[in-house]
């Protein structure tokens, strides 16, 4: 049974042009930042601590990019500041793990007054660990067949991989190539 689901797995991924892909949709990481809510943190050096809000945080996939946002609130002693923020989202792929992570690129934001800054928050530090994903790349490097000829040995080569950033989801994937041994 497990080989006959390799096999069509397999045959139906070759059939598809060669490419197997992962999407992550929009709407699933929004339920991972939904469940996570609102996230409150005390952040600064001791003594002179600042209190931060990240309210509402949320992505957006459109075509050609992904953004993260937010509403960013500080408050110090009696300095409360508001922001609006919107950084942009990179997806990284690590071949040896097969898995996708979801970087929120410039994440340090800073509050700043007159051109003073009075304190700095990292939002990669509070979500980044929930944003890694599986990636698509096939659990078998090579397996055997029996044919007319004989065993034959098929080894499942990668080349090269794309990231597509679609309405409403980011889609990264891998073109394979079979080649027999």
């Amino acid at each position: 049974m497990k080989k006959s689901i390799v096999m069509f797995w397999l045959v139906s991924s070759f059939l598809c042009a060669g490419e197997i892909s992962t999407s992550i949709s929009e709407n699933l990481v929004n339920q991972y930042f939904k469940v996570l809510g609102s996230h409150q943190v005390m952040a600064g050096k001791k003594g002179s601590q600042a209190f931060w809000s990240i309210k509402n945080p949320r992505v957006k996939f459109v075509d050609g990019r992904a953004d993260f946002l937010a509403t960013v609130l500080f408050e110090k002693d009696k300095v409360n500041i508001k922001k609006d923020i919107k950084k942009p989202i990179e997806i990284f792929y690590d071949e040896n793990k097969n898995q996708l992570k979801l970087i929120i690129r410039d994440a340090l934001i800073k509050m700043e007054r007159r051109g003073t800054v009075l304190g700095k928050v990292d939002l990669g530090l509070i979500y980044q660990t929930g944003l890694v994903f599986p990636g698509p790349k096939p659990v078998l490097n090579s397996f055997k067949m029996k044919t007319k000829l004989g065993k034959v040995k098929v080894q499942v080569l990668t080349k090269e991989n794309n990231i597509y950033y679609e309405e409403g989801a980011i889609r990264f994937a891998i073109d394979i190539n079979y080649e027999i041994l």
